[in-house]
């Protein structure tokens, strides 16, 4: 589909085209009045009659060329407003996919707080429940063995941020992880709670009662 842009240039292309060959034509009208003049002025007719038909047409050929110039200074004009209609209406499109991208991002950020507001009380939860634990004479897992895993998890997390976000993280004093390091709370967790889920069937007695069965 033809643009406006590539129609405007298209008429400019092609007056263009016809000023050039009006050009020549005045160019051959020139060499070709040179050549008759001496004879039409020295007396032969038959040259004279083509001269004055020479200056006939000369005399319209700049008129000619006057006015398609001036249609070309037109058609510039149009080519140009053309392209700044087409600019303006990018712009419009441009705008209009950018309101659309905050309104998501205004989402995305609500989402963010909501979830790492759940988050953050989830972990108070856990870290309540574990001194719930001690509080019934389980040693394990230690509040620093709970927390050093938990804070590797956090920094587990961090490190799949933006890269520019992770470089001012890591100016602040976050270290990135070693591979055998990273973690996921519930990974750590599991680990955790299968060493309490032993202890605690000692305790109940399970352990010897499945080895006599």
């Amino acid at each position: 589909m033809t643009t406006e842009i590539e129609k405007a240039e298209q008429t400019l292309a092609t007056l263009q085209a016809k000023r050039a060959a009006r050009i020549k034509r005045g160019t051959d009208l020139a060499d070709e009045r040179a050549a008759v003049a001496l004879d039409a002025h020295t007396g032969n007719a038959k040259a004279a009659k083509r001269l004055a038909e020479i200056h006939s047409a000369i005399a319209t050929h700049g008129s000619e060329l006057t006015s398609i110039d001036a249609a070309i200074a037109v058609a510039q004009r149009n080519v140009e407003s053309a392209k700044a209609a087409e600019a303006a209406a990018e712009q419009k499109r441009i705008a209009e996919q950018a309101r659309l991208i905050i309104d998501r991002a205004d989402s995305l950020f609500a989402s963010a707080d909501k979830h790492l507001k759940l988050a953050l009380e989830a972990l108070k939860a856990a870290d309540a429940r574990i001194e719930e634990l001690h509080a019934r004479g389980f040693a394990f897992p230690t509040a620093i063995q709970v927390r050093t895993n938990a804070l590797f998890a956090v920094q587990s997390s961090l490190m799949a941020l933006p890269k520019y976000w992770w470089n001012e993280l890591s100016h602040g004093g976050v270290r990135f992880l070693a591979p055998h390091e990273r973690r996921s709370f519930q990974q750590f967790w599991s680990q955790m709670a299968g060493s309490l889920g032993r202890e605690i069937a000692q305790r109940l007695g399970e352990v010897k009662q499945k080895e006599v069965a």
